[in-house]
């Protein structure tokens, strides 16, 4: 009997421990990138962005060159952007380019 509940134990703080992992390196990590350059970002977006099967770390990198030339666009507008042009992004550059593209249009 002790050592089934050992057993339990363990196996529950393993998974504790697989899923912290995960919430630092899937959630966390962009989160604190693009805290720490300047465009904030909430967990809850970029929960939301990889529930949308979106890839956060291509739209931060995307929000961070655009807040960093001085332009005023959320994290929504880059998401937005970004499903509109989905075929032609394959990387941050090419979707600052299709989010400029858009804020000139407007």
């Amino acid at each position: 009997m002790d050592t089934a509940i050992i057993l339990l134990v363990s196996l529950a703080m393993l998974a504790f421990f697989v899923v912290t992992v995960f919430a630092v390196v899937l959630v966390l990590r962009p989160w604190l990138r693009a805290f720490l350059h300047g465009a904030p970002v909430s967990v809850i977006q970029i929960v939301g962005m990889r529930l949308r099967g979106n890839p956060p770390e291509i739209l931060i990198d995307a929000f961070i060159a655009l807040r960093r030339a001085g332009l005023v666009v959320t994290i929504a507008d880059v998401e937005n952007a970004y499903f509109d042009g989905k075929n032609r992004v394959s990387n941050s550059n090419d979707l600052v380019e299709i989010v400029k593209k858009r804020t000139n249009a407007r």
